[in-house]
């Protein structure tokens, strides 16, 4: 049975129940019908975490369960949060004068899981980092309007941890974030609660598929944005299910055109992953995803980008990139073309019916 037949009435059935027009900054009069019906969606998510959170009671208790791992070339270490900035200080674990490495997993999900350790082991190997891991496990592990409210409380919290380590001595302009999914609001959030905590803004966030249920066509302070940190790059690799549709960062790049099918995947939590699985690779093979400044990813289909400026994504990433950038990836690891990752080879993907090759299995 075709999932699109019966879930495209019940869609549209919830909106016209709810009645609820999109906020927005961003102009959508563009956007296509599938990329409307997706941001009136996440504005309905919206109207509806309001109202749940105007009812909640105090999350201080749940809190107390988010943790810290600290990686170095030998040992983990993982402790609470309310002990973090005492243990992190302690003589030979924090060295202020190395840049901090911070990843924060999504929803359902926890620091342990192979994508977040393979981005901190990455970060590891290369013995010039601090890398922590934030785990917020019970947190993120309730219903997802809940998890989302809980999101802004974790990066709070971790804002709090970075403006104490940089009284200690660290450079704000060193501590690097990277979230991914949902936590990639997170790290958004941080940014946003250090500037108000220091009036000064941290060096680097990196959104993997940040997360668009709940998030597309949101105001800035509602999401990971630009100006959370002095470079803020974005990697997309599912949009239209699991990940934002619109850019959000200095720079963006649209793995395979963003998705929302990545090549060598079947289930949506496949490509949605992708993106954090391609920005490890890159940390250990810099400089294998080059992507190409386009207008449109139909526009890297016919090879028609008007200019020849290139950047690289991930590890390499100069933090003067700006803009939107388009790539192709191998299906399996490894992933990186390289320069030929630049043009696109074969007919144009049918991104648009998309919705249409959805069945039960």
């Amino acid at each position: 049975m075709n999932l699109y037949t019966i879930i495209l009435p019940m869609i549209i059935a919830i909106i016209n129940l709810i009645g609820f027009k999109v906020a927005a900054e961003s102009d959508q009069s563009n956007l296509s019908f599938a990329e409307n019906l997706y941001a009136t969606l996440s504005g309905a998510c919206r109207a509806i975490l309001d109202l749940q959170v105007n009812s909640m009671n105090s999350q201080n208790a749940i809190l107390k369960t988010m943790k810290v791992i600290y990686l170095n070339d030998t040992d983990i270490k993982t402790f609470s949060i309310d002990k973090s900035f005492q243990t992190l200080t302690q003589p030979g674990v924090f060295d202020i004068t190395k840049q901090t490495k911070i990843i924060i997993h999504g929803y359902r999900d926890n620091s342990q899981s192979s994508v977040s350790l393979d981005l901190a082991q990455g970060y590891n190997e290369k013995k010039m980092f601090n890398v922590l891991l934030v785990d917020a496990e019970e947190m993120m592990n309730q219903r997802y309007i809940l998890s989302v409210h809980n999101a802004r409380l974790v990066g709070k919290r971790l804002a709090n941890l970075l403006a104490n380590l940089e009284n200690f001595g660290a450079s704000a302009e060193d501590f690097h974030i990277l979230g991914i999914s949902l936590g990639a609001h997170i790290a958004g959030w941080t940014g946003k609660y250090f500037h108000r905590y220091r009036s000064r803004t941290i060096g680097r966030i990196t959104g993997l598929d940040p997360a668009g249920p709940c998030f597309s066509f949101a105001y800035a302070d509602q999401r990971l944005d630009k100006m959370d940190a002095k470079y803020v790059d974005v990697l997309h690799s599912n949009r239209l299910v699991q990940g934002v549709i619109e850019p959000l960062g200095h720079s963006d790049f649209y793995i395979n055109g963003g998705g929302p099918q990545q090549p060598g995947c079947v289930m949506p939590s496949c490509s949605h992953l992708r993106a954090a699985q391609i920005y490890a690779e890159s940390i250990r093979i810099p400089k294998s995803f080059v992507g190409i400044r386009c207008q449109s990813w139909q526009a890297f289909e016919a090879n028609a980008c008007k200019d020849k400026n290139y950047a690289v994504l991930g590890y390499g990433s100069s933090t003067s990139t700006r803009g939107l950038y388009y790539l192709r990836t191998t299906a399996s690891s490894p992933f990186g073309l390289g320069m030929n990752g630049t043009k696109h080879v074969g007919p144009p993907q049918d991104n648009n019916n998309w919705l249409m090759n959805l069945s039960y299995t």
